[in-house]
């Protein structure tokens, strides 16, 4: 009967010992998620989207934080000196690898500082002009750009961008033109559209409905293969772009570097239910940007080539 009775107390125990591990009580109180550029971008629309999502999976309000500035640095910065305890949260791209090489005032690698939690989504990156200004293909844009008399510039709205676009210039052999930089893309895209810059590279998302009104033109995209909401839209590779360094963009969640595992898996878990959620989707589709909701390790592989290619490319960074 003794012995009944101590099998009877310990099952449960044993169960539980072999169940997965959630992080206790997490999260306990509101969640906020820093979004290092201006609101209107790529990575703001896919905070909020899953922001949304995870206020009620959570049970917890997900407030969404835009710090732009020093090209992601502030917002990065402010997360790096966060308690380590998940309720903080960073959405980046691969520019948070370029912080180390473009500011004078940094004195330690943001990389060193984060940890990696998912890889939320990833999506295409595209050239793109002013709509309607006899500028229709890469060929014109050469044309009208190659002169030495043209007076033409790019915009880049962060350092990954910066990294991809100064590729492509080159690539192009229209590597006289002027780099205007932004500390975002929603000023970039609005001064392509006023006519005070003539090209811009920048993630799809962020100019497909521009290029769906006409007030825009996306000459082409990165990728493997044209993309089915824009068909008529050429790869760089059918450019002949294709082996330029760092066209793909991506969105991953970071947080403090000491944070606990249980509460970076539990983060982690929630990423990957959000990339699949229907609300979140209805998001990202429209804006050709593809869920993913990786692993952390998976994430940490990614980031670490981003920084072995940034480490390459370096020497096109100036310290600001």
């Amino acid at each position: 009967m003794k012995q009944w009775i101590y099998a009877a107390l310990i099952a449960p125990a044993l169960a539980l010992a072999g169940a997965p591990v959630q992080a206790a009580g997490f999260p306990d109180r509101p969640v906020t998620l820093v979004v290092p550029y201006s609101p209107g971008g790529g990575s703001d629309n896919i905070a909020r989207a899953t922001a949304n999502f995870l206020s009620q999976h959570w049970k917890q309000p997900v407030i969404v934080e835009n710090k732009p500035g020093a090209d992601g640095l502030i917002a990065t910065r402010m997360v790096m000196r966060e308690k380590p305890d998940g309720h903080t949260l960073l959405i980046s791209i691969p520019a948070i690898a370029a912080l180390k090489y473009i500011n004078k005032t940094l004195d330690e690698d943001p990389l060193a500082k984060l940890r990696p939690v998912s890889m939320l989504a990833s999506g295409p990156t595209g050239i793109v002009v002013k709509g309607n200004t006899g500028i229709d293909s890469i060929a014109d844009l050469k044309a009208a750009c190659g002169k030495p008399s043209a007076n033409c510039s790019w915009a880049s709205g962060e350092p990954f961008t910066l990294l991809a676009g100064t590729g492509l210039v080159e690539k192009m052999g229209i590597a006289g033109m002027t780099n205007v930089r932004y500390a975002g893309t929603s000023a970039a895209v609005n001064d392509i559209i006023g006519g005070h810059v003539t090209m811009l590279v920048t993630g799809t998302s962020s100019v497909l409905p521009h290029h769906k009104s006409g007030a825009m033109k996306i000459l082409a995209v990165s990728g493997d293969k044209r993309l089915e909401q824009i068909p008529e839209v050429p790869t760089y590779a059918e450019e002949g772009l294709g082996d330029v360094d760092f066209t793909n963009n991506w969105y991953g969640i970071f947080v403090p570097a000491d944070t606990p595992d249980d509460v970076v898996d539990e983060i982690a878990a929630g990423m990957k239910l959000a990339a699949r959620d229907p609300g979140v989707l209805k998001v990202l589709q429209p804006l050709l940007i593809n869920p993913v909701g990786s692993s952390p390790q998976e994430f940490s592989d990614v980031v670490k080539r981003a920084q072995q290619t940034v480490d390459k490319l370096s020497k096109y960074l100036t310290a600001q």
